[in-house]
């Protein structure tokens, strides 16, 4: 119907209000499309969901831990450990804490310090031939602070130095292993789902 057809001014105005109903949906779908392509959430979020450069998707907890303390990563240390794990990590076995993704994170609470740590983990390579080996990464807040090569079933102790500079302004303290050689479960599988190491034991040492 033309406008210039419009001879009553209620049908007018009934007119008027469903070209103003239809010209508001058309700005909601608007809105909605713009959401849709450029969301408005967490960069953690954006990371792990909509841009996928992490398979470690943070988590909000901070694990209680004291210095020069060993903490089981198998299933007699499952409760101690439980708050130490931010992401990439599964639940505990008998044989340790399995990695989970390209990524693994550690969150914990200590004491200010005025010099670095010694750091002794226990590890485990994951391997499935003809995959034999697995390198990974470890960081504290970004800071890189050792590389190892695991090799073999059996746990292998790493020990290294972290210096005071790598976590001295942070209120945490946060351990990052980033895996080179992970092993999925198939090839269609998600890298989410990779596996590399199995974490068996976690100890700092103030120096």
């Amino acid at each position: 119907m033309l406008w210039s057809d419009v001879g009553n001014p209620y049908a007018r105005a009934i007119s008027l209000g469903c070209y103003a109903l239809a010209a508001a949906l058309a700005v909601s779908e608007i809105l909605i499309l713009a959401l849709a392509l450029h969301p408005n959430v967490h960069p953690d979020y954006r990371a792990y969901y909509i841009d996928r450069t992490t398979t470690c998707l943070n988590r909000d907890t901070v694990g209680i831990y004291s210095l020069g303390q060993t903490v089981s990563f198998r299933s007699d240390g499952a409760k101690r450990a439980s708050g130490m794990k931010v992401c990439g990590w599964s639940g505990p076995a008998a044989d340790g804490t399995h990695s989970l993704g390209e990524t693994s994170r550690l969150r914990l609470q200590i004491p200010p310090l005025r010099d670095g740590l010694k750091a002794t983990l226990q590890m485990a390579a994951v391997v499935r031939p003809p995959q034999m080996t697995q390198r990974v990464i470890i960081s504290v807040h970004g800071v890189s602070v050792h590389k190892v090569t695991l090799s073999g079933k059996q746990p292998m102790t790493v020990s290294f130095f972290i210096p005071h500079a790598a976590f001295s302004n942070a209120s945490t303290f946060e351990m990052t292993f980033d895996y080179l050689d992970g092993i999925p479960p198939s090839k269609a599988a998600s890298s989410i789902y990779k596996r590399s190491i199995k974490l068996v034991s976690f100890r700092l040492d103030a120096v």
